[in-house]
């Protein structure tokens, strides 16, 4: 019996097994994108464990109020103090979290796909369809991001729906200019005039070749947005036009606890530092997917493991 080619090639699961290993020992070759994977980690368990209802009670004890941090002998729930209403300040930090992080992840999902999806059609397409698309994203760039936010959350008003609006739109235009900049060189490769050529269509070639060579790109923009949506929440919540009480997130903590600076540091410490460590450890996972993602810079992460 002879042995064909195929025989010789390693299987899909073989070729995914390999990618997952060979990605494990890239995160291994850098230590400060090892620290923010295990802190990113650590918040997604805090963000289940509070989807499942396991924290502890986070009712409002007079008795409790401006709880010192650090006193052990208190419930785990009291580590970190009690705010201005003896609420345990660690369960209001992980139900904050669920927001902010949420709030991110939906927007950037949503720009992410949204952005690409025009980007790709004005780059490919063209003509008048690719000039209005491009128009609109001009339209949208002359405005600073944070005074549109403003705008649009002043006109239709503070919510969670609205607040992800407003975020998306303002940050699909860099996918847009992006995703259009790959797809125009990518749509030149001999591998796409083939598929014309093969009697390949418009969409099975976009669907099939352009958005799979576009992807990495738009995945390592994605990530980084991460931590500027984060920051951009965050500072809409401050100022009092994003999330409204009774909902919690990091940013309106910091507002809240502004006024017990002298008395209580902690009430608005913990939160920004909850914000500087998240916003800092999607930043460090976008450089290290980036190294990960260009042949050209993957020797950076050999180096660093020897």
């Amino acid at each position: 019996m002879t042995n064909t080619t195929a025989d010789f090639l390693p299987s899909t699961r073989e070729r995914r097994s390999r990618r997952v290993l060979w990605l494990m020992r890239a995160l291994a070759g850098d230590p400060m994108a090892v620290a923010a994977t295990i802190w990113l980690l650590i918040a997604v368990l805090a963000i289940l464990t509070d989807a499942l209802s396991l924290l502890g009670d986070s009712r409002i004890s007079l008795k409790a109020r401006n709880l010192p941090p650090f006193d052990f002998g208190q419930s785990w729930t009291l580590w970190l103090g009690a705010d201005a209403l003896g609420r345990p300040l660690l369960v209001r930090l992980i139900q904050a979290a669920s927001t902010t992080i949420g709030i991110a992840l939906v927007t950037v999902l949503t720009s992410l796909i949204g952005g690409t999806l025009l980007g790709v059609i004005a780059g490919y397409l063209g003509g008048i369809v690719g000039n209005v698309i491009m128009r609109v994203c001009d339209i949208v760039l002359g405005f600073p991001t944070l005074l549109v936010a403003l705008f649009g959350l002043y006109l239709f008003g503070p919510s969670v729906s609205n607040l992800v609006i407003v975020l998306a739109v303002t940050r699909m235009p860099a996918y847009i200019r992006v995703a259009r900049a790959e797809t125009l060189e990518v749509r030149e490769r001999l591998f796409v005039d083939a598929a014309r050529v093969f009697g390949g269509g418009p969409l099975w070639i976009l669907r099939n070749h352009i958005l799979p060579s576009v992807a990495p790109t738009m995945l390592t923009l994605a990530s980084v947005n991460l931590a500027m949506v984060m920051l951009f929440e965050s500072g809409l919540s401050y100022l009092g036009l994003g999330i409204q009480p009774p909902a919690v997130s990091w940013g309106l903590m910091v507002a809240q606890g502004q006024g017990y600076l002298s008395s209580a540091w902690w009430l608005g410490f913990f939160p920004g530092l909850a914000v500087m460590v998240t916003t800092m450890s999607f930043n460090l996972l976008a450089n290290w997917f980036r190294i990960v993602n260009d042949p050209s810079q993957q020797w950076r992460l050999v180096s660093r493991r020897r």
